[in-house]
């Protein structure tokens, strides 16, 4: 048998296996070792499956009683032969049989599961204990029980495939969102994991150390990201990592938990089809087609019963904390305009929600936007769309957090202003360059050279940051330029320090929203047409902040979107969908216990907390 540290799932016969005594003859002995077992194998993210001869229902009946229902996933309780039935959960579940071990007190099972899966590891009961000191002896790894969550949400869509009488229907109907992110040192720890473990869809089959994935992900000349998945089931978090260097592809892999989605070709094909040389077996390969179709949908237009809707758009545009916000609302009709990956050089569009920006880029002939694309790397072609200054926008969401990060540079030329990069580190100044060829600042993605930032220089000069009445000036001018019904509504920036702030650029800013926030109330006062959300009407202390004075933890977010669906109800008539407060609570509780825990205690006992318990907890 191979080492335990390979084994990703275990299936496990009941009847005098994992019990003692054959549940259908009468009563069992349960045993208490093998039920801690199965504790300790989820907090070290081995996955507990089933395949017993038995009722399904006093089966589940009995393993409730036993408090572990929960604890499997891929349940295969019937009384038909095993050997197909285990084939089949393996494969649904995505894995490869050399990772999982199949128990059995019955050396028939054991070998027609064999016969199926050649590669199946087999073992009778007499393993249980080796198992028990073996996980016993190393650290667990996954206390949040992220990985059987996982496979809970891949249960509930493979039923649904099963379901569904057209696949390609059913693909359609999982409203798949496939996201490209490039911040992977941040996140190298799972990239690495990713990297060692994924066999399936690993393509390049390259086993690189973390130190040399983290040098790699720093490296100017090597383009890399990694893929985030969510659909109408769950979110799957980050399932895929590429490094692509000079046209080809040194990494290219994906987790199995979305065999089947597609979510390879459309990565592949967003890269525009790079040299790919495939080492060894892989279950899906990739070709020169297009993107798959239901990857990323555009938003369904409604057809029926829209008569009592206002056919007025609704616009958000924002960096990550109108993004956020939104998340909390069924924006399905409503025109998002957020931070994006452009496609061509892979680098971070925020500055397109600048003031500075916005105000003036829609206006500009083609032959200024042409040279704006030429003589700056951080700029794309798709930044100079909005919809704002259509005539038909009910409400436009901003947020004021942006205005004094970024800094503002003046086209020597003819004056022309673009917001860009953090204010604290110009371009135009040499002490920083080091700092942005080297990418240990940021840089929004963008690989510059000491060649491009001179001739930048030439063009360019910085000219600091806005001021608060230069931003006021600024919401003046959008109020003109957009349609007089128009609401402009703005989040306001936190007036209360963040205390463990190590950012030198975020040094004082609360001041800074003190005095921007104090001119926009007053102008508020003055014209009907600006609304506004404060976020100091939220937060409650430190604890509210995550990693930096913008960011906050998600019940600030739902308190915002919130707000904000009060002003669309009295704009345009119409509320919008928002997720319960209980989604919230059931968020917070998650994270506090993880899933298992909330399950097992059952959410309606959550509801029968004392209200105390609920204010200190969650601070309402």
């Amino acid at each position: 048998m191979n080492s335990f540290q390979n084994i990703k799932l275990i299936i496990w016969d009941l009847d005098n296996t994992f019990w003692s005594g054959i549940l259908s003859e009468g009563p069992i002995v349960p045993v208490p070792e093998n039920i801690a077992l199965i504790k300790i194998l989820t907090d070290h993210g081995i996955v507990n499956s089933i395949c017993s001869k038995n009722d399904l229902n006093q089966t589940e009946r009995k393993l409730e009683e036993l408090g572990i229902n929960d604890l499997f996933v891929f349940k295969s309780i019937n009384w038909e032969p095993k050997g197909q039935r285990i084939s089949k959960l393996i494969h649904d579940m995505g894995l490869r049989p050399v990772n999982c071990l199949f128990i059995d007190d019955n050396i028939v099972n054991l070998k027609e599961a064999q016969y199926y899966e050649k590669d199946l590891m087999i073992a009778e009961p007499d393993v249980i204990p080796e198992l028990f000191k073996f996980f016993n002896s190393v650290p667990a790894n996954d206390k949040k029980h992220k990985r059987l969550n996982n496979y809970k949400i891949l249960e509930q869509k493979t039923l649904a495939k099963e379901a569904s009488s057209d696949n390609l229907a059913f693909l359609f109907d999982s409203d798949t969102h496939v996201e490209i992110h490039h911040d992977c040192v941040q996140h190298i720890d799972r990239i690495y994991e990713l990297v060692s473990r994924t066999n399936q869809l690993n393509y390049t089959k390259v086993r690189s150390k973390q130190e040399d994935l983290e040098s790699l992900c720093q490296d100017s000349s090597v383009k890399t990201g990694y893929v985030t998945v969510c659909d109408k089931y769950g979110d799957y978090g980050i399932v895929g990592f590429y490094a692509l260097k000079a046209g080809q592809l040194i990494h290219f892999l994906f987790s199995c938990r979305t065999i089947g989605q597609g979510v390879e070709q459309y990565v592949y094909a967003y890269l525009n089809y790079p040299i790919l040389n495939v080492v060894g077996e892989v279950v899906n390969l990739v070709n020169n087609e297009p993107k798959p179709a239901w990857i990323n949908q555009p938003p369904k237009n409604e057809t029926d019963d829209t008569s009592n809707k206002s056919h007025k758009k609704i616009i958000i545009k924002g960096a990550c904390d109108l993004k956020v916000m939104s998340q909390y609302l069924n924006t399905e009709n409503v025109i998002e305009e957020f931070t994006y990956t452009g496609i061509e050089k892979g680098n971070w569009i925020e500055h397109q929600n600048h003031s500075v920006n916005y105000l003036q880029w829609h206006f500009l002939p083609p032959t200024t936007k042409t040279e704006l694309l030429d003589e700056c790397i951080f700029n794309d072609k798709e930044m100079f769309k909005t919809s704002i200054y259509d005539q038909d926008v009910s409400i436009i969401f901003l947020s004021t957090m942006i205005e004094p990060n970024l800094g503002i540079y003046r086209r020597k030329k003819d004056g022309l202003k673009i917001a860009f990069g953090e204010y604290l580190y110009p371009l135009t100044d040499s002490n920083f360059w080091d700092l942005y060829t080297n990418n240990k600042i940021f840089t929004a993605q963008n690989h510059f050279t000491l060649e491009w930032i001179k001739k930048f220089c030439e063009k360019y000069e910085f000219e600091g940051r806005l001021s608060s009445d230069q931003i006021i000036s600024n919401i003046k001018e959008l109020l003109q330029k957009t349609n007089s019904q128009t609401k402009l509504c703005y989040i306001l920036g936190s007036e209360i320090p963040f205390e463990k702030n190590k950012q030198d650029n975020y040094q004082g800013r609360h001041l800074i929203y003190k005095e921007i926030n104090d001119k926009i109330r007053k102008l508020a006062k003055e014209n009907n047409r600006i609304l506004l959300i404060d976020v100091n009407e939220f937060i409650h202390g430190q604890e509210d902040f995550t990693n930096n004075i913008n960011h906050f933890h998600r019940r600030i977010y739902y308190e915002l979107a919130t707000k904000a669906n009060e002003y669309i109800t009295e704009v345009t008539g119409n509320k919008l969908k928002q997720k319960s407060r209980l989604f919230l609570y059931r968020k917070d509780v998650i994270d506090r216990i993880g899933y298992t825990g909330f399950y097992q205690t059952k959410f309606w006992h959550y509801l029968r907390i004392p209200i105390k318990f609920l204010i200190r907890t969650f601070r309402l």
